[in-house]
């Protein structure tokens, strides 16, 4: 008997939970009425971005040693050891840190200073420029600039920070305000890794087609340089180091040989024990130049394969390409949002309102 009355009450209360929202139709779609034209104003006033992006595949590290199959045979005929090869596998630089390379401040002044052409304006400009004097608020940025960014204001108008970057020096002075677009810049560049498959996803977002291409263009060779710039470095540098030991060995082999030449020559037909004794002498300082220049040329041999070894390969799965159609803003999704944060609003006052009044 119980349970049918509490079912009996229920039922009641929700009756009167719609027929209180059916009274209140009209207030309902009245706010979300102006609700909607709020959303209409922002998606129109929201500034129109554009969204380019490429895709690469960074060639594994894990199994280039193994891989050289029948070549770590003949290189170890000729004198070339590959197995110390393995110990350069140790420190590789990761795609998980890729974005840390992206958003480094060298890496983005670099990007962002740059010149780019904006084909709508037709106009060649770098993108630090293009933000700073030339791209004007929108209506809705004045809106916000000027409510929320109240505080910011005031604390600019008691630290006018003019900073430039000094000559000769190895640190950074950058303004307070240019450093706020650097930053903004920053969040116009992503770039992401899927640690399952390796892939790494660049895209950058401008307001103009063109220039997002171009920027991620840009950023796709500087991520590819700088991943073979490190990890070639070491091997690099050590090539260089060798080679020019070879040089200066074969230079002293050469000589060597030469005084060798000319020796023999001159002592052809001499038996003098004096002239055997530097005969023989000039031999020796030959066959050890020999062993010199024969060593230096295999470690010669064995750093370029080891440069090339650790030189990555980057496959483009995707290439860039301009992009025919806006990202931002999403104006229909813009007002189905304000829409329906409208009508909850209004539903939850009226039925707040009406308890309260009751």
């Amino acid at each position: 008997m119980q349970n049918t009355t509490k079912n009996h009450d229920d039922e009641i209360d929700l009756l009167e939970i719609v027929n209180t929202l059916w009274n209140g139709r009209v207030f309902i779609a009245k706010i979300t009425g102006y609700f909607a034209i709020i959303g209409v104003i922002i998606a129109i006033l929201s500034p129109v971005e554009y969204e380019s992006s490429c895709k690469l595949l960074p060639e594994s590290q894990e199994t280039q040693i193994p891989n050289l199959g029948g070549l770590a045979g003949l290189a170890g005929l000729a004198g070339v050891d590959l197995s110390a090869m393995n110990s350069s596998a140790a420190g590789v630089l990761t795609p998980q840190l890729y974005p840390e390379i992206v958003r480094s401040l060298p890496f983005i002044l670099e990007v962002i200073n740059d010149t780019i052409y904006l084909e709508k304006k037709n106009l060649h400009t770098t993108p630090f420029h293009y933000f700073k004097e030339i791209q004007r608020p929108s209506a809705l940025g004045y809106v916000k600039k000027y409510t929320l960014g109240i505080p910011g204001l005031i604390r600019g108008a008691f630290n006018n920070e003019e900073l430039t970057t000094a000559n000769n020096s190895p640190f950074y002075r950058i303004s307070r305000e240019d450093w706020s677009i650097i930053e903004a810049f920053k969040e116009r560049i992503t770039i992401e890794n899927d640690p399952e498959t390796g892939i790494i996803l660049v895209e950058v977002e401008m307001p103009d087609p063109f220039a997002a291409a171009q920027i991620a263009k840009k950023i796709e060779i500087m991520i590819t340089d700088a991943v073979i710039s490190y990890k070639t470095d070491k091997a690099d540098k050590n090539l260089n180091f060798i080679l020019e030991t070879y040089d200066e060995a074969k230079r002293n082999f050469e000589n060597i040989q030469l005084k060798l030449a000319r020796a023999t020559d001159r002592n052809k037909n001499v038996t003098s024990a004096t002239a055997q004794i530097e005969l023989k002498k000039i031999e020796h300082e030959y066959d050890i130049a020999f062993d010199v220049f024969k060593g230096l040329s295999s470690q010669v041999e064995q750093a370029k394969i080891q440069l090339k070894e650790e030189t990555p390969v980057f496959t483009v799965l995707e290439p860039v390409r301009i992009p025919d159609s806006k990202s931002k803003p999403r104006r229909t999704l813009i007002v189905i949002l304000f829409c329906i944060v409208g009508s909850i609003f209004a539903t939850l006052y009226h039925l707040i309102r009406t308890i309260l009044l009751a």
